[in-house]
């Protein structure tokens, strides 16, 4: 009954992590749509996207006092409804001001949730059975990314920029429906990661110095990968001599079998001993997977190329939110610690595009790849120092020796 319990809530708590994905998502797929209706340049318009990491590292340390203060329910319920309201004044206003202002009451959404939700299936699951709800988890912006990339232009040619606005908040009462229906803390005696003790103090989690490793590597990684994403669509569009609606078709796929691929990694990591080490070697596969695409010459092999990214591509973020909650010796600090690395994550986005953009003006596409390459190495080279702990305060071994119990204790 517990581990039925423990799913329902997952998956609410997903869904909700989904629909913030779509309002965070709903900008690049009118972008030009917005731009004509608000008379605003290219660089204005790419703030409503990026304003939403600038939010995120701002809340990430509030986002766990929240959690702390309110609870996963609470804290997840004020996340939804500033979603909501956020949209609500977006889609009404004619002002490019009020617009940003609406896209940051979103942001706060966005930022809250980012940090409650892997907090609630950290409660639920202990930790040798946090592999597949928190790759899931994990793959909720790739699947938003590909719902927005596939229906996006149809709701803007039908209903203007309005239309997608309309559709993120009709996710989000979903969502929020159902996050009250389902969604509850386990009682403290069974709780995993007890985030909502009187116990936890956020000074503690904040100097853990795993967290902030692990921050480190995930901005490193976030550096590369939305480099890449960001810009891949015009290399391939300038090598093959594609126009850039060609291109981003072959882009859109990465998140359908990303989607696809979280589920399987999740299902792998249950049964994976070292997953600090499986992180290392995902690290080196995207970066091996970068060069290929941007050295590519030939699009015959896109679609070979296209399954095996999605892989690579989920192969990280599925081990840095299922380890996340082991960079505490404590698992009350659970949320502070995925605050960290929310840090690490939205700094990650924010600097990605704008540094591989200046490698590639400056040097070209192989460079560019070559720098992508180096920042996921690099990340691999600062994860292996990370260190994980165990439920009972214990250093995780991380050896095929080390069995966890089903209240996630080393025997």
């Amino acid at each position: 009954m517990k581990t039925k319990r423990a799913w329902i809530v997952a998956f609410a708590t997903i869904l909700a992590g989904i629909s913030l994905a779509l309002v965070q998502n709903k900008v690049a797929p009118c972008m030009t749509t917005l731009m004509g209706a608000f008379n605003i340049d290219m660089a204005t318009a790419g703030w409503l996207s990026s304003l939403f990491s600038l939010v995120g590292i701002i809340m990430a340390i509030p986002a766990s006092i929240v959690l702390n203060k309110l609870g996963p329910k609470r804290g997840g319920i004020v996340a939804l409804i500033c979603a909501i309201l956020g949209s609500l004044i977006g889609v009404f206003t004619d002002s490019v001001a009020v617009l940003m202002a609406s896209r940051i009451v979103e942001g706060v959404g966005v930022g809250l949730m980012s940090v409650i939700g892997p907090s609630l299936i950290a409660m639920w699951f202990p930790e040798a059975k946090r592999g597949l709800p928190m790759s899931i988890w994990a793959a909720y912006q790739m699947g938003a990314q590909a719902v927005m990339f596939f229906l996006g232009a149809l709701l803007t040619t039908s209903f203007g920029w309005q239309g997608v606005w309309w559709f993120g908040l009709v996710a989000c009462v979903v969502a929020f429906v159902l996050y009250v229906l389902c969604v509850k803390s386990p009682r403290p005696e069974d709780s995993y990661a007890d985030v909502e003790s009187e116990d936890v103090s956020i000074v503690e989690g904040i100097k853990s110095p795993s967290a902030w490793v692990l921050s480190l590597s995930t901005m490193l990684f976030c550096i590369g990968c939305f480099g890449f994403v960001n810009w891949i669509a015009t290399c391939w569009a300038q090598t093959f001599t594609w126009d850039e609606g060609q291109a981003n078709m072959w882009v859109g796929y990465f998140s359908i079998f990303g989607v696809i691929a979280a589920v399987v990694i999740g299902a792998l990591l249950n049964r994976v001993k070292n997953r600090k080490m499986f992180g290392v070697a995902a690290l080196v596969a995207y970066g091996i997977a970068s060069l290929v695409g941007m050295f590519m010459d030939n699009p015959s092999f896109l679609i070979g190329f296209v399954v095996v990214y999605g892989f690579v591509d989920a192969g990280f973020p599925c081990v840095l939110w299922t380890m996340a909650a082991q960079t505490v010796k404590k698992p009350e600090l659970a949320g502070v610690a995925l605050g960290v690395v929310s840090i690490g994550f939205n700094v990650g986005i924010l600097l990605g595009p704008p540094i591989i953009g200046a490698v590639v003006e400056a040097a070209g596409w192989h460079v560019g790849a070559i720098a992508i390459c180096a920042s996921c190495v690099l990340a691999a080279v600062v994860l292996s120092f990370t260190k994980l702990y165990s439920v009972d305060d214990a250093p995780s071994s991380e050896t095929p020796e080390a069995v966890l119990s089903p209240a996630g204790e080393t025997r």
